[in-house]
Parts: structure tokens; C-alpha cells; sequence
């Protein structure tokens, strides 16, 4: 078990087994017989995380946890700001230029194009999030379809992820994420955590694992009126009305 934050409890089946601290971030729990277990991972003031594994004879079953804090900092960029010049007692209201580009991110027509990866037979220019032009992340791509959100490796079997690997052993094809109740606005990959999907949907921004996990954990990141966000130069920005911010993961 390993990407579980410093200080987190482990469990086997309700029972404590370890707690993650600075020398033992990954563990390991051995001698198991085979068969399914539930692993559960809590910690004050983050979303709990658990998962039904199946351990098999002879194989080390892997389990990826992602936990966020229950109350994810933003940073509400203001605007205006208001300078105050030397030797003035009165302040000047102006508009704050990260502000407005923020505002020019939210309002850009055009994506960034992606590198075509010769071996597939779908445009990967344009990241419209379509089965014909998916989000690309490296080489796992994501769409959305109504209400359905898919993924799928567009490169060699044996690198795939393990979280995209059924018991057949095909991690290539194409995986149904989460089917939502209503189409979702935007979807897009989280940027530093592995298999990490971000959706906006009914006013709400989640992040969710795209493995296997029948439980479908959602982890709120805003919840507001309209929200929209982007993602750029490692940072996550939303916009809802006028008022935009950055997230603090």
C-alpha cells in the first residue's frame, strides 16, 4: 500500500494493522491467506479512503490510496488591488493583472496541442475530451460520453498502469470510469496524482480514482454555483461567476 499522507491509520478488515509516518511510507501487510479484504485508511481531517482487494496465492496485490483534506485551501485572487504610492495617505484602486489573466485562461478558444502519438488511429491535437480527441496524459486518454466518463491506454500493453489491468490482463481497453446522473461540464486528469480524474458536474467539483474501486470514492474539491476550472502551469484554477481562485492541494 503505498501514497498514504504521513500519520494515517491502516486497516485489514477493521482491524489496525500500521500507521505511515516519515521512514515507512509504504506498507506492507504479509501472510495473508488468499481471498478478499477490505483495506480502510483514515486520518484526522482527510477523506477516509478504503477498497475490497483480492490477494491470490503467490501475488502481491497493490493498493494506491489518495486521500485530500477535507478542507482544501483556496486562494481568492482578487479583482483589484489597491496601491498605495509613497507619501499618499489614499489608495488606488487598479486592476490586478493576475486577475485578468486568469480571466484570459477561462476565455482562451484554443488548447495547447498535444504530440500525435503515431500508433494510434485518433486525433490527439486537439484534448476535447471526445473518444475521438481524448484528454491525453502521457499516453492514457479520457472522454466523456453523456453521462459516461472512459479511459483508455493508447501505448504497449506491458507499460500500462496496473489500475487499467482486468484479470484477462488487457490493460488497453477502453475502461468506463464512472456513468454520472447528468452529463458533467468538464473533465479533465489531476496534475501530480497518478490515475486522479478531476469532473464538474451539478455545481460541484470532485476528484475520483479511475481504478477499480466499486465504491467510486468522490472527494470534494468546491462545491459553488456554476463552477468551471482549468488547469495550468501546475496549478488548479476555478471559476464561478466572477469570483476565481486557486486551489491549494
Amino acid at each position: 500500500m503505498s501514497s498514504a499522507p504521513v500519520g494515517s491509520e491502516v486497516y485489514l478488515n477493521n482491524k489496525f494493522e500500521d500507521k505511515v509516518s516519515f521512514i515507512k511510507r509504504n506498507i506492507l501487510i504479509k501472510n495473508l491467506m488468499a481471498g478478499s479484504y477490505e483495506i480502510k485508511v483514515i486520518k484526522t481531517g482527510y477523506n477516509d479512503w478504503y477498497k475490497k482487494i483480492i490477494v491470490d496465492t503467490n501475488f502481491v496485490a497493490d493498493a494506491n490510496v489518495f486521500m485530500l483534506s477535507k478542507n482544501i485551501e483556496n486562494r481568492e485572487i482578487s479583482k483589484y488591488i489597491f496601491d498605495i504610492s509613497s507619501g499618499s495617505t489614499s489608495s488606488i484602486k487598479i486592476k490586478n493583472p493576475e486577475y485578468a489573466d486568469t480571466v484570459a485562461l477561462f476565455n482562451a478558444t484554443t488548447t495547447k496541442l498535444s504530440k500525435a502519438l503515431s500508433i494510434i488511429g485518433v486525433d490527439l491535437k486537439n484534448n476535447l475530451g471526445t473518444a475521438k480527441s481524448p484528454i491525453m496524459s502521457g499516453r492514457l486518454g479520457l472522454w466523456k460520453e453523456k453521462e459516461k466518463i472512459f479511459v483508455k491506454w493508447f501505448g504497449d500493453n506491458d507499460n500500462a498502469p496496473k489500475y487499467l489491468c482486468d484479470n484477462s490482463l488487457d490493460c488497453t481497453k477502453t475502461k468506463l470510469v464512472i456513468e454520472l446522473p447528468i452529463e458533467p461540464t468538464e473533465i479533465n486528469f489531476l496534475l501530480g496524482y497518478d490515475g486522479v480524474i478531476l469532473i464538474s458536474v451539478q455545481g460541484t467539483i470532485f476528484a475520483m480514482q479511475i481504478d477499480d474501486n466499486a465504491d467510486k470514492i468522490k472527494q470534494i474539491i468546491y462545491e459553488g454555483k456554476d463552477p468551471k476550472f482549468i488547469l495550468s502551469a501546475g496549478s488548479l484554477y476555478i471559476k464561478d461567476g466572477d469570483t476565481i481562485s486557486e486551489v491549494i492541494l
